[in-house]
């Protein structure tokens, strides 16, 4: 899966602009990356969407980059890598200026409880900050994050906003901690240890929240000394419950479990949040497939392999409902361009095709039934090279927020 990197986080400035009320939390919101504390990439409620074409597109000016994006009460509020801030009318994609974060280079943005959170870099590069405004775009508070060479996407939860940073490390390293700052205020709530090199965003399931990293471990028999280790936190306490070597990709909260997928024999495992036991595990078809960008929530589990096959799974047993192949005749690499969302009866699905060579690669959305795994539709996207995307149900709509254009599908 193509994912995009985050660097650091974000600096306030009084942002200017009408006023816009304190939202509810709606049905149809996507609040943050993973479309909850859990980023278990589902929506509950989908407005009966029924994705047949492109509905409207909106592009970074120039050499401007999307740096962020979220939706609560039916817009979609994008912070823009100059610093720009603007909100979408998910249905129509009319815009409205909301201000500009000056000095400031954001990298995630998050639309939660009526509160907009902000990852940034200084317009210079030297430092991260965190900052948090009322939707009116009134600063509420900011804090600067520490001076490591790593921040890693947030995610909210539990009044605090969860973020991990540490050094870059070309071997196996530590150093690495995950923070808690609480979201009335921005002060400091706990900090907890990860002791390996971290990747993601914080997963919530529970009380526990969990952070992937590649640590030192002893005798993990391939002469590496590493493996891919999870570490869990109480989410209120910051008490450190249990650590685990786990599969390797992504991790996810659904139904008081958590979902970890990777490689080989234990390709999707569910563990239990408060101990970190495995309550099942399941491998996949060949010893050197993965499973990834799980979605999950309707009473089931879907997630993507290497070979270009999306796979239903049932949530308490870990058995394969269905799978269904999306790679193309002639085509060398079927990559998934962001994690699966499902909702509404129906899974999505970003895809990018390619030989190695430019002229060669394109991307499409496909609909899948979450039912049976039949494909509805498949959808080639013109003139479109962004190199990092989100799919986002909301609204009623299936967007593809990407590292340039964000595109509405209905």
């Amino acid at each position: 899966m193509i994912r995009k990197k985050a660097a650091a986080v974000i600096a306030g400035v009084l942002l200017a602009g009408g006023a816009n009320p304190a939202v509810a939390a709606t049905p149809g919101n996507w609040p943050q990356h993973g479309g909850a504390a859990a980023n278990d990439n589902y929506q509950p409620d989908t407005g009966g969407l029924d994705v047949r074409r492109q509905v409207w597109q909106r592009q970074a000016g120039g050499d401007d980059t999307v740096g962020g994006a979220a939706v609560a009460g039916g817009k979609l509020t994008v912070a823009y890598g100059k610093g720009a801030l603007r909100r979408v009318d998910v249905r129509t994609g009319a815009v409205t200026v909301v201000g500009k974060l000056t000095g400031r280079r954001p990298q995630q943005l998050a639309d939660v409880d009526g509160a907009l959170y902000v990852r940034s870099l200084d317009a210079d590069g030297t430092r991260s900050r965190l900052a948090s405004y009322d939707r009116a775009g009134a600063r509420r508070w900011e804090v600067t994050l520490p001076a490591d060479d790593a921040i890693l996407p947030f995610t909210v939860a539990a009044g605090l906003v969860l973020v991990t940073s540490g050094p870059k490390c070309r071997e196996l390293c530590t150093g690495y901690h995950l923070r808690a700052y609480r979201t009335r205020n921005g002060t400091l709530a706990w900090s907890g240890a990860v002791d390996g090199d971290a990747g993601g965003a914080p997963a919530v399931a529970g009380d526990t929240v969990v952070q992937g990293a590649y640590g030192p471990v002893r005798g993990t028999g391939d002469g590496s000394g590493g493996a891919n280790l999870l570490f869990a936190f109480n989410v209120r306490t910051g008490v450190r419950q249990w650590t685990r070597i786990r599969p390797g990709l992504s991790v996810v909260g659904h139904r008081g479990s958590l979902l970890v997928s990777g490689f080989g024999p234990d390709a999707l495992c569910s563990l239990d949040p408060a101990t970190g036991g495995a309550r099942w595990c399941q491998g996949t078809p060949a010893a050197d497939e993965w499973v990834d960008g799980l979605s999950a929530g309707g009473g089931a589990v879907f997630g993507y392999g290497l070979t270009g096959t999306v796979r239903r799974y049932h949530p308490t047993t870990g058995a394969t409902a269905w799978s269904t192949p999306l790679a193309l005749p002639g085509y060398e690499y079927n990559a998934l361009h962001a994690a699966l969302v499902s909702g509404g009866g129906f899974v999505y699905a970003a895809v990018h095709h390619g030989n190695f060579t430019p002229e060669s690669e394109f991307t499409e959305i496909v609909v899948l039934r979450a039912a049976d795994g039949h494909v509805v539709r498949r959808l080639r996207l013109a003139g479109y090279d962004d190199t990092a995307a989100e799919l986002m149900l909301a609204s009623g709509r299936l967007l593809l927020v990407g590292d340039h254009t964000i595109r509405a599908f209905g």
